[in-house]
Parts: structure tokens; C-alpha cells; sequence
């Protein structure tokens, strides 16, 4: 029977050991990985959330077409940018137009995560839902303190409700994307 020569015994378990360690970083770096992207949705969905009043009007109030843009319109808009020649009429018709679509989602989104929580069994997702909706969607905001009176909790629970409110939307927005990286 031959005996294994030390050296390549040490290389093997060396081999082992590196090899164990360099899964385990690569599995922590995508764990870090899919946690920021994770969180960055949340804040996009946070932040959607907050600017929602704002994005309504923009995608109401804007100019719809070229075609609604008047000459004295378009005058107006190159005097107000400085008599730039190369006013980009079209760029402000692409963000309505995108404005428009995003809304179109989120309004969607807020109907579906508004019958999950008002059909749940749960009282706490059914507050969720009045939180986020008297915090955002109001044409008036209701302040968190008023929030919290009228539902008869904590200040610091009404900014939890919303966490937990915006964490659903997340999944409701971003659909698989948001549950493949959890």
C-alpha cells in the first residue's frame, strides 16, 4: 500500500479550503447584490408613492401631442428656454407619455393591493391600505399624526404601515423581479 506524499495531501485540503471560501464569498457578493436591489426598488416604490399626486398632475396637465403645441406655444417654450433653437418639444411629449403609462401602473397596482388588503382577514393590512392612502393618494395629504389619532395607533406605527404598505406594492409593481431577489 502506497502512503500519500504530505505535499499533495496539503494541496488537496488547501484546494478544498479555497475552494470553500471563494463559494462563500461569491454567495454573500449575490446575497449583497440582490439585498441592493432589493432595497433600491423599495425606494423607488417609497419614492413613487410620496411624488404620486405630483406624477397624476404631470401626466393630466401636460401636453399630450405636437400636435396640441401651438405656434405661440412653441414660441413661449423657446423664449422661457433662452431662445434655444433646439427646444426639444418632443422630449416633453415622451416624458407625458411615459408619465401616463407609469400611472397607468401604479393605478392598477393600487386597485389590486387596495382589494388584497381590504378583503384580508387581518385588520393591520387593512389599516396598511387607509395609511398609504390617506398618507399619498388624497389629493390632501392627512399628516402622520392625524393618521395615527383616527386610527388609534402609535405616530411611529403609521411610518411602519407605510413600510409594509410600499413593501407589497413592490411585489405588486415589480412583480417577479422583486420575489426572485428576496
Amino acid at each position: 500500500m502506497s502512503r500519500e506524499d504530505p505535499r499533495d495531501i496539503i494541496a488537496r485540503i488547501a484546494a478544498e479550503i479555497a475552494s470553500k471560501t471563494a463559494l462563500d464569498v461569491y454567495t454573500k457578493q449575490k446575497e449583497k447584490e440582490n439585498k441592493r436591489r432589493r432595497d433600491r426598488r423599495l425606494r423607488d416604490t417609497k419614492r413613487l408613492m410620496k411624488n404620486y399626486r405630483e406624477i397624476k398632475i404631470h401626466a393630466g396637465d401636460a401636453i399630450a401631442s405636437l400636435a396640441e403645441v401651438a405656434d405661440e406655444d412653441y414660441e413661449f417654450f423657446r423664449i422661457m428656454l433662452g431662445y434655444d433653437e433646439n427646444v426639444d418639444v418632443g422630449a416633453i411629449v415622451r416624458s407625458k407619455a411615459r408619465s401616463a403609462i407609469m400611472l397607468a401602473h401604479i393605478d392598477a397596482m393600487l386597485r389590486a393591493y387596495e382589494i388584497i388588503c381590504l378583503t384580508s382577514k387581518r385588520p393591520e393590512e387593512q389599516r396598511r391600505y387607509r395609511v398609504l392612502e390617506a398618507m399619498y393618494l388624497r389629493d390632501e395629504p392627512v399628516p402622520a399624526k392625524d393618521i395615527a389619532e383616527a386610527e388609534g395607533i402609535d405616530l411611529r406605527t403609521v411610518y411602519k404601515d407605510l413600510d409594509a404598505a410600499c413593501e407589497k406594492m413592490s411585489a405588486l409593481l415589480f412583480g417577479i423581479q422583486w420575489i426572485e431577489r428576496e
